[in-house]
């Protein structure tokens, strides 16, 4: 009987270790954060290249944006994907060619970027000037 307890025990151990240790959760948008607007958008983030993780966790990532409404994702170990974005009204809108597109407000603060939904405030990612 101690033994299934033990074993049932470090089971649901090992089972929240393998659950939680595969998921990343980007940090919350601190109250300092300012939204841009679309001149702050252009002028801060276009040429740059920013850095990321996925919520799959330990896969990071980089995204470049550029004026004509390209973009570049880039994961190792695949090729970098041209992709395309747009921006209204302070809405950013990443077009990748096999994904849904995704729509953001982008907040800064202390030199790092959350992409975050306009409809339900969720950060879709938090980016940095430096992996």
């Amino acid at each position: 009987m101690a033994l299934s307890k033990f074993c049932a025990s470090m089971f649901l151990l090992v089972l929240a270790g393998c659950s939680t240790s595969s998921t990343y959760q980007p940090p919350p948008v601190p109250a300092s954060a300012v939204t841009l607007n679309d001149e702050q958008i252009h002028s801060t983030m276009m040429g740059k290249k920013l850095y990321g993780t996925t919520r799959q966790g330990n896969h990071p990532y980089s995204i470049s944006f550029f004026p004509d409404g390209t973009d570049v994702f880039e994961m190792a170990p695949n090729p970098p994907e041209k992709e395309r974005w747009t921006l209204n009204k302070g809405v950013v809108c990443i077009i990748p060619k096999n994904y849904p597109t995704e729509c953001s407000k982008v907040k800064v603060a202390d030199n790092e970027y959350w992409f975050v939904d306009p409809k339900s405030g969720k950060v879709n990612a938090h980016l940095k000037l430096k992996p």
